[in-house]
């Protein structure tokens, strides 16, 4: 079903109640035949996947293997390097991840140019579905690639060429082509660089985050390997050129023909690349061999064959707008230029609602003036900047120029009032308003004002719901090694946080390019908050000056509206910490707290003014949904000490240790006092420093206070409506399977 179980059988359900209608016998054959084909396919292929899967959270296996590597695989950011191998002894699919250790071993990556064979020794261990609500799962991602592991490589001890069968020949020698292609298009100028990565062999730089962003928020990427439009237009540029070159037809066609596998995995072997080829091949060879297809025809045969490699297709982002907008393009074609708009722009919608959270209103105008400029200006400047690179400088130069001006101008636009942060609706709406646009354009013309009217509503109800829940949530996020917790009250009336998560910044060796800087609350906690719709936060809590609890604040107030930072009396006047509000994208106000301090939370710790370390760290306390929540950032048992001694009375449910659970915090004494119902602990899996220690637990286990754990629950969540005892959830179970664990 393609990892979503009832979304898949929805869909099964429409393509069988569709056969019926038709009533055509040899049509049923068809449908059984293809149904035993792949059901079968993919039960074989799950069965292989569960078999090579290692349990969820286990500990990590050391083992010293061969695998298979292409030189256009790996990514180099910084020291590290990633890339997707193949084993050589069982032909499984693995993903590495390792760290360089001179500049030597940097080069020498850097110069790979053929398939080789590596000896590593590493430990294995599964890979991590997401670990928060609504975070990415790449774990799903790569299962759809046949990808269920993870090695971390401690040592790389010997790399030798790959010997090349003859089923691998053709494979490799493309491989090669295209990492030539990357590393030549890597030295490119500008944007240019850019542009060139993503559209020829459709690779991802490490400055696109930064560059891309006027697209990504109007809602343009799809012009990029997403849609595989760019792949048509290199085509008939190159059927254009051999007609011109007076090559015969027959003789070219099938050399394009031919060709085209290659090419496929030239440009990167994407969703939007596969489609574009399969049609054009199909076509093609239509052609060749006197049989004709309709366009439909050959959308479809790229649908059932992508869906054979992949069958999460259509529960991904790019396959959805690969597929979608391009079956759009076919059955719209007779549609005027205002309803093709209208149509793809909707039909578009609720995969960018599902997948980004969000929408710009000037996207129709975007698209409507960039998708004409793509091929006769984008395109082409692009092309000719990166091959006169090599001979003519200067205009590579001025076309890098050229495309520098254009994304400034996206950027600028993206900037203006207009980006709506829906959030992310059900996924059942989401499929319902692909239905119902559907449904829309099979009316008349002139009857269609009416329900596009209602259609609209359906947004407007499903915007409301997401803004305005009635319920309430105290969440404490996945943040790895550190703490971010979020206080939501009912109708979003009050959003606070409490830390930000983040994490030390190893220093880079001189020799690395250092990569760009990346906030792990931007896949976190920064993505719940716009999958719920919330662009704000009322009150911050920063509890002390350490980075893997304040390091993600520039992130955080880059991408939300946050009206009040509140931190330890004294730590205002650090300066150390002071440079993460620099690039705030609203003015921000720092207010200095200690006990007695009115503001939202209940105040518990400092009693007065000093460091911002963990012995001054704030410790807060709160009533939510029936249930007291104590929050004790990492003070120590000294600070614990000093609240017992100042509230004797004290009591609380559910508390968060201090410390993420080290020794140092959380002395019998303070437990025995506060008689928790609960205890959450915030820290990362296999992290250095042993987090949670052993004591703790056994303090814990001897008041019998039971505890939930981040590094085992991922994301826990107690969600509660005014009046009424809520209910917890966590992301993770202990069978590994990623949903509510109620």
């Amino acid at each position: 079903m393609g990892g979503h179980f009832w979304g898949g059988l929805i869909l099964l359900l429409v393509v069988i109640s569709r056969i019926i209608r038709l009533g055509n016998r040899a049509t049923w054959i068809v449908l059984l035949v293809g149904l035993v084909i792949f059901g079968g396919h993919l039960w074989l292929q799950e069965q292989r996947l569960d078999r090579r899967q290692l349990p969820i959270l286990a500990p990590a296996q050391a083992t010293e293997l061969a695998v298979r590597v292409q030189p256009d695989a790996i990514t180099i950011r910084g020291a590290l390097y990633y890339l997707v191998a193949t084993k050589v002894s069982n032909g499984e699919r693995v993903t590495l991840r390792g760290r360089l250790t001179s500049a030597a071993q940097l080069r020498a990556l850097q110069r790979v140019h053929r398939a080789e064979v590596w000896q590593i020794t590493g430990q294995q261990q599964r890979l991590l579905p997401a670990t928060n609500f609504n975070q990415f799962d790449s774990a799903a991602y790569w299962r759809h690639r046949q990808v269920v592991t993870e090695i971390k490589v401690t040592a790389l001890t010997e790399r030798t060429p790959a010997p090349s069968h003859w089923w691998q020949w053709f494979s490799d020698w493309w491989h090669a082509r295209r990492a030539q292609l990357i590393r030549y298009c890597e030295q490119l100028p500008g944007a240019l660089k850019v542009y060139a990565l993503g559209l020829l062999p459709g690779a991802k730089s490490a400055e696109s985050m930064t560059e891309l962003q006027g697209m990504q928020r109007l809602g343009l990427l799809h012009l990029f390997a997403i849609s595989g439009l760019h792949v048509a237009l290199l085509l008939a540029a190159a059927e254009w050129l051999l007609v011109h070159l007076r090559l015969q037809r027959e003789h070219w066609e099938w050399l394009l023909l031919l060709s085209l596998p290659g090419y496929w995995v030239l440009a990167g072997a994407s969703s939007g690349v596969l489609r574009a080829c399969l049609m054009r091949g199909v076509q093609l060879a239509g052609k060749r061999c006197a049989f004709h297809l309709s366009t439909l025809d050959t959308w479809a045969v790229a649908l059932v064959v992508g869906l054979w490699l992949n069958p999460g297709l259509l529960f991904e982002l790019g396959g959805q707008l690969s597929y979608g907008l391009s079956l759009a393009l076919i059955l719209l074609r007779t549609e005027s230029w205002w309803w093709r708009q209208v149509g793809l722009t909707l039909l578009g919608l609720p995969s960018l609602l599902t997948g980004i959270f969000q929408w710009h209103s000037l996207t129709l105008l975007a698209n409507w003036i960039v998708v004409p400029l793509f091929p006769i200006i984008i395109l082409p400047v692009t092309v000719i900047g990166t091959v006169s690179f090599a001979w003519l400088p200067a205009l590579s130069r001025g076309c890098a120029q050229v495309l520098g001006i254009f994304d400034g101008g996206l950027q600028r636009v993206a900037q203006l009032p207009g980006n709506v942060l829906f959030g992310r609706p059900f996924w059942w709406v989401a499929w319902f308003w692909v239905g119902a646009t559907w449904w829309l354009f099979s009316r008349p013309a002139g009857k269609r004002r009416r329900w596009l009217g209602l259609l609209a509503v359906s947004y407007v109800v499903m915007y409301g719901v997401i803004h305005y829940p009635p319920d309430g949530e105290v969440a404490y996020f996945d943040v790895g090694q550190g703490d971010s917790i979020l206080i939501r009250e009912p109708f979003n009336r009050h959003v606070s946080l409490i830390d930000t998560g983040g994490r030390l910044a190893l220093p880079q060796p001189k020799w690395a390019v250092a990569p760009p800087v990346t906030y792990n609350a931007e896949r976190t906690s920064i993505n719940y908050l716009k999958s719920r719709g919330i662009d704000h936060v009322d009150d911050l809590y920063l509890t002390h000056h350490d980075a893997d609890h304040i390091g993600d604040l520039p992130a955080f107030l880059k991408h939300l509206r946050v009206k009040r930072v509140l931190v330890p009396a004294g730590m205002e006047q650090e300066p150390g910490w002071a440079r993460l509000l620099a690039n705030s994208a609203t003015p921000v106000r720092v207010q200095p707290i200690q006990v007695g301090s009115p503001v939202g939370l209940h105040v518990l710790h400092p009693f007065e003014a000093g460091p911002a370390d963990n012995s001054g760290s704030l410790a807060l306390q709160g009533t939510f949904g029936r249930l007291n929540f104590m929050f004790m950032g990492d003070l120590d048992r000294a600070g614990e000490q000093k609240i017992m001694t100042a509230a004797p009375q004290l009591r609380t449910d559910v508390l968060k240790l201090g410390h993420h659970g080290s020794k140092t915090a959380t002395a019998p004494a303070f437990i025995a006092q506060l008689q928790p119902h609960l205890a959450i602990i915030s820290a990362g899996r296999q992290n250095r420093y042993g987090h949670p220690n052993p004591e703790t637990l056994a303090t814990l286990h001897e008041a019998a206070v039971p505890a939930m754990s981040t590094q085992t629950s991922g994301m826990i969540r107690y969600v509660y409506t005014d009046g009424r005892p809520g209910k917890w959830q966590t992301k993770l179970i202990s069978k590994g399977h990623a949903r509510d664990n109620q």
